[in-house]
């Protein structure tokens, strides 16, 4: 513990430098953990375990193709369906295309959702008020703060998919994990639009348990198999998943994001400690003058890589959290909302991060300590001399 203040001098003798290279790994730390928390975002329950029963059934060759509403009964029918509901997605547009205008719009059975999303509570307004007006959409807390309605406005979905514009009523309010979300009756749309009637996009379960959750994907595909309209039934996450997958194995690009950044910070932290062990030939030689031994200054060398980069680490942590809540508000309020009620400070993530840093801190200095404590004391002496 004697070395510990001379491992500080040693470390911000050239405070510039230093300081540039610790905020030359706070980012890079800082962007580890924000790839991190995304990448366990997309395997988190933001049901409370509620979700791990639900279901999802939709055409096999993809979302844009209906399966016939008569298929309900069938799968009501087997073992272990506690209870089946509709979701169609509507689109369509509130105001106009900008991304700070979109959320999600469902048309839905109002009684049978809130059987099968039972984690979501009114908090405004009343269910019975929304499941007996035709007209009425239930509507997200956050989309509400959003748009500043209150319950009784009107406003208006134009279609696009379907080419039918609705006029709906805020009659309540819920909370959950996405509270951006609108859903209204879907026979609104089946009223306008006869042609539609009769045609799902997605049917959600509700299963008895998770042995039946298990099992009844199988049961479900293989009852409709050799149909005109073939299923594929994925829990919900699952389907969920699906959508990221859209865009390519995020996993895999996230993980090399990651090992790039990783020897990014290796390589800053490698040239900062080779110049430190430079400039100080002629002191490393008079230190082993005076008695200190090869394992010692291979020690102390080590030490000042690691400082560095545990100040990076933790400096980074501290900006981090205290930049969370920002970042997960901003996306609960974007397109991104669904995938953003996920996120939070996963311990695992934080730990990985500073982990990873200290590590690439440790390798980085490895070199520069060996080459310092091998070097004989005549030639460290006459190299400044």
């Amino acid at each position: 513990m004697k070395f510990v203040p001379y491992v500080f001098r040693s470390l911000f003798r050239k405070k510039t430098r230093s300081i540039l290279t610790i905020a030359s790994i706070v980012l890079p730390f800082f962007v580890i953990c924000v790839l991190g928390t995304l990448l366990m975002a997309l395997d988190a329950d933001t049901s409370g375990g509620k979700g791990m029963y639900r279901l999802v059934v939709r055409h096999k060759v993809s979302l844009g193709n209906a399966i016939p509403e008569a298929y309900r009964e069938r799968i009501a029918q087997l073992p272990g369906v506690k209870d089946v509901t509709i979701l169609n997605w509507f689109g369509g547009q509130y105001r106009d295309n900008r991304p700070e205008n979109m959320f999600a719009r469902f048309g839905c059975e109002p009684e049978s959702l809130l059987r099968i999303f039972d984690e979501v509570t009114i908090v405004e307004g009343k269910a019975a008020d929304w499941t007996s007006d035709r007209s009425g959409a239930l509507v997200g807390e956050r989309l509400m703060k959003r748009y500043g309605w209150k319950i009784g406005d009107k406003f208006v979905l134009k279609g696009d998919i379907f080419p039918i514009n609705l006029e709906l009523t805020v009659r309540a309010v819920f909370r959950g994990s996405d509270e951006t979300g609108v859903y209204f009756d879907r026979k609104a749309v089946e009223e306008g639009l006869p042609l539609v009637k009769g045609q799902v996009g997605t049917f959600w379960i509700k299963a008895e348990s998770a042995d039946a959750a298990q099992r009844l994907p199988r049961a479900v595909d293989a009852m409709f198999e050799n149909s005109s309209a073939p299923t594929k039934t994925e829990t919900e996450k699952e389907f969920q998943n699906g959508f990221v997958s859209m865009l390519g194995n995020v996993k895999a690009v996230v993980t090399g994001i990651s090992t790039a950044i990783a020897l990014v910070i290796l390589l800053i932290s490698a040239n900062t400690m080779a110049m430190a062990a430079r400039e100080r030939v002629t002191e490393i030689a008079v230190l082993r003058t005076l008695g200190f031994g090869k394992p010692l200054i291979l020690t102390l060398i080590l030490a000042e890589s690691l400082l560095l980069s545990a100040t990076g680490a933790f400096v980074g942590l501290g900006l981090f959290r205290i930049a969370f809540p920002v970042l997960k508000e901003g996306l609960l309020n974007s397109p991104m909302a669904g995938f953003a009620a996920g996120m939070q400070l996963f311990p695992e993530v934080l730990m990985t991060g500073v982990g990873i840093t200290l590590l690439v801190g440790l390798v980085a200095g490895i070199v520069p300590a060996i080459r310092s404590a091998q070097r004989s004391i005549p030639d460290g002496l006459r190299q400044v001399g």
